[in-house]
């Protein structure tokens, strides 16, 4: 996320907010119970866990601070589940906007912008060739400037790279026995794999081989187990979300998880290595 669209969605939080304020001290009686009022609350409150929260740290915002706002928000989510006092929906939504501005949009407006250390990722360079490092450092570099999706397209083509790079040196009719052998499997794992592959060179490889069927060969192969096929196909899925438009956001525990999978099963793989 850019720094203007963090701006743009405190903005759209605090105008919500201010909003919902006015709207409640104009309901008659002493709690809340009109359920537009209490959907609007929890819409405003999932908006902040889910856009909002996860990005402050990046911009400068210290612990302390975005904890405080996590525990206004809280409150008010807790409040908007069950039925409660109006007079509390007002205090709560009162000390978010009073602060608000001086406590975030300060902070927020001043910093750099995204910066993301990278510093456990790196270590994925480790066991990587120097044809490898070109696409892992520029990977590597989009994760600090907070471009996770290209960053995991990058880091993918980088391991896809190396599997290829593996099964060149192992062989390709290697790979068209395997791949053969697997299609006339007719019961267990393997048996609805119904493909096989005849490539002679890496730029067929790359052209016709997609990386899911790669990655069951692979496996009937033996360079990779079923546990490890498994998570480099959530891998893959990571890749192919983060290539196309979507709304499943990248995270950095997401980044981590993904770096962390293609070192140890990829790079760091004495069946892989080159």
């Amino acid at each position: 996320m850019r720094k203007e669209d963090l701006l743009a969605n405190l903005e759209a939080v605090e105008d919500s907010a201010r909003k919902l304020k006015n709207e409640i001290q104009q309901i008659e009686g002493e709690n809340l119970y009109r359920q537009s009022t209490k959907i609007a609350v929890r819409q405003l409150c999932n908006k902040w866990f889910e856009e909002i929260d996860p990005v402050l740290a990046r911009f400068g915002v210290s612990d302390e601070t975005k904890k405080k706002y996590h525990d206004f928000f809280s409150s008010l989510l807790e409040l908007a589940i069950k039925t409660s006092r109006k007079a509390t929906y007002v205090k709560i939504i009162g000390q978010i906007l009073s602060t608000l501005r001086d406590d975030l949009f300060l902070i927020v407006s001043k910093s750099a912008g995204q910066t993301v250390s990278t510093a456990h990722l790196a270590k994925i360079l480790e066991n990587a060739t120097e044809e490898e490092k070109d696409y892992l450092n520029e990977a590597l570099g989009c994760a600090g400037s907070g471009f996770f999706r290209a960053s995991v397209v990058l880091g993918w083509s980088a391991a896809v790279h190396r599997m290829h790079k593996t099964i060149e040196k192992l062989g390709f009719d290697e790979f068209k026995k395997k791949s053969e052998e697997m299609k006339n499997v007719t019961e267990g794992r393997f048996k609805r794999f119904n493909k096989s592959f005849s490539v002679n060179s890496l730029s067929e490889l790359e052209a016709t081989v997609f990386d899911k069927d790669m990655l069951w060969v692979l496996e009937y192969w033996g360079l990779i187990d079923a546990n490890q096929h498994e998570r480099l196909s959530l891998c893959f899925t990571m890749r192919n979300n983060s290539a196309h438009p979507g709304e499943a956001p990248i995270t950095e525990e997401n980044l981590a998880s993904f770096y962390s999978d293609l070192k140890i099963i990829v790079f760091d793989n004495p069946k892989f290595r080159l």
